[in-house]
């Protein structure tokens, strides 16, 4: 005797089982790196296998330090572990359980024979809702990959402004220890005039004073540094100890301002996470509509039997088992999926509001960032450094002392320091902007100049120093000071202002003599 329903069961557990092929091996890894490439001129690497962290040997572009980050940091692989669960859940989802087999002996007491059931079943439910299951976890599959690329897009910012901060802390503690070194030099000759007796023990306990402050602040700059390529060094997959370095400068801010109306609507368009809360809303509107859908739907499995008689003889029939939906119609289920549906909504339109405000915020602060970088450029730095000029003037004249001077001095040094980190700053805000938008920005093909750099800092033209008697002295390429003449005896202690003797006899030198304070010849002397 057959029995159709026994047969159907068999036959859709096999049509289901031979129609579930294993996933593509690209499948998650492809589609990520072609979202990142459509946003960084480099993507991770498909697999991992054989991948070995690599020490450059050229210098280190903000670019370069991106790929190292995306080869080398274990957070890559943490992110590509997260597709690797979206692809098991997926392939879960693409099959339905297993069938059921069950055994059933039963022997009367006195061991006459046995009654011997086999059954076999296969849960109905799992079929019926088996496409509902491959689109919900097909669906979570790509919104993951959203939320994986826009992880790695935020460590991809976070190396960008680790290379800022680290290269700007270099050129900081070039220049402060190159500002320690001049300041050290000048101390020891001063030491040299103190035993000579040209300058006063205040004079000379203001230049080792001024030293030793510069020489704090180089090791400071130094600790910074040192600190920054740690933190550089972590998220690009390299020790920090190693043979590596970055480029020594930083390019300048770009010139003309970003256009917030084209700008904010990109970031829209471009931000992965806000593509993930989309589909998210999507994915839990069409749970909803399942769920509601089969609420009513329980448990359900068929199947078929074949019983064995104690006399010998065979039964065959199928087999159904029924949930009924008394005291439970799904109500819960359904007020759990409205529940996600609320819950992904609200998230949306956070996050919505959140990326216009960001890429709002940014623009502005980018352009407030170049504003000030700017102005240091073109108007403090040069006024400290005009400031430093007249006051050597008027330290050579003694109208002002030298402790002045060494304050302007000071504050010259630290007008640099600041135009660095405001450089710095500019960069990083980029950074954060570009975070903001979820990719490239319009201008990030734009010609780069190099911004002002150390050698800047510390001109190699000399510049006269003042100790009352120490106006003899030059900056070296280093910063040093040293004798203008060594040949000189009084080259350290005499007045730049005043002219040779040669030129005493000449008509414009006795006018000159006639006109300023540095006629009078101390010599350099203290009055």
């Amino acid at each position: 005797m057959r029995f159709p329903l026994y047969r159907a069961a068999i036959f859709a557990a096999a049509l289901a089982l031979t129609g579930c092929a294993s996933l593509p091996r690209e499948r998650g890894y492809a589609d990520t790196q072609d979202l990142i490439k459509a946003r960084r001129s480099v993507a991770p690497p498909e697999s991992f296998d054989g991948v070995t962290p690599e020490t450059p040997s050229a210098p280190i572009s903000a670019e370069e330090a991106v790929r190292l980050a995306f080869f080398n940091n274990p957070r890559i692989r943490e992110e590509y572990a997260r597709l690797g669960l979206g692809r098991a859940e997926l392939e879960d989802a693409r099959r339905i359980n297993n069938p059921s087999f069950g055994y059933l002996n039963l022997s009367p007491r006195d061991g006459s024979g046995s009654q011997i059931t086999r059954g076999l079943s296969l849960g109905l439910t799992d079929l019926l809702l088996l496409p509902a299951r491959q689109r919900f976890a097909a669906g979570d599959l790509d919104r993951l990959q959203k939320s994986v690329v826009g992880a790695l897009l935020e460590l991809a910012a976070e190396v960008e402004t680790a290379w800022y901060a680290s290269v700007s802390a270099e050129q900081i503690a070039t220049m402060r220890d190159l500002v320690a070194q001049a300041a050290e030099s000048s101390a020891e000759l001063a030491q040299r005039f103190l035993d000579a007796g040209n300058i006063s023990r205040l004079q000379y306990a203001q230049e080792a004073a001024a030293s030793a402050m510069a020489r704090i602040d180089a090791v400071r700059a130094a600790a910074e540094a040192t600190r920054a390529r740690s933190r550089l060094a972590g998220l690009i997959g390299l020790p920090s100890s190693a043979e590596w370095r970055t480029e020594t400068q930083l390019p300048a801010p770009l010139t003309g301002s970003v256009d917030a109306k084209a700008l904010v609507p990109l970031a829209l368009e471009n931000r992965l996470d806000l593509a993930a809360a989309r589909q998210a809303v999507a994915l839990r509107e069409d749970a909803l509509g399942v769920t509601r859908r089969w609420r009513w739907l329980g448990g359900v499995e068929i199947g078929g039997e074949r019983e064995a008689e104690i006399d010998g003889s065979v039964l065959r029939g199928p087999s159904l088992a029924l949930e009924l939906p008394i005291f439970n119609q799904g109500q819960g289920a359904v007020a759990r999926a409205q529940a996600e549906l609320l819950q992904a909504r609200a998230e949306l339109d956070a996050l919505l509001l959140g990326v216009q405000n960001d890429a709002a915020l940014g623009i502005e602060a980018v352009s407030a960032m170049a504003d000030i970088a700017e102005r240091y450029r073109r108007e403090l730095v040069p006024q400290r450094e005009a400031i430093v000029a007249e006051s050597q003037k008027e330290v050579n004249f003694m109208l002002i002392g030298v402790f002045q001077l060494l304050l302007a001095k000071q504050e010259e040094y630290d007008a640099y320091q600041e135009y660095l980190q405001a450089v710095r700053d500019y960069w990083i805000t980029r950074a954060d902007l570009r975070r903001a938008v979820g990719g490239r920005l319009p201008d990030d093909d734009a010609a780069r100049e190099p911004a002002i750099g150390v050698d800047a800092v510390l001109p190699v033209q000399s510049m006269d120093m003042d100790m009352g008697g120490m106006q003899g002295m030059d900056h070296s390429a280093h910063g040093a000071m040293k004798p203008k003449s060594p040949a000189d005896p009084h080259a350290g202690h005499r007045m730049n202002m005043q002219p040779t003797p040669a030129e005493q006899d000449t008509p414009a030198a006795h006018d000159h003599q006639k006109d300023t304070p540095a006629a009078h010849d101390h010599n350099g002397d203290t009055p």
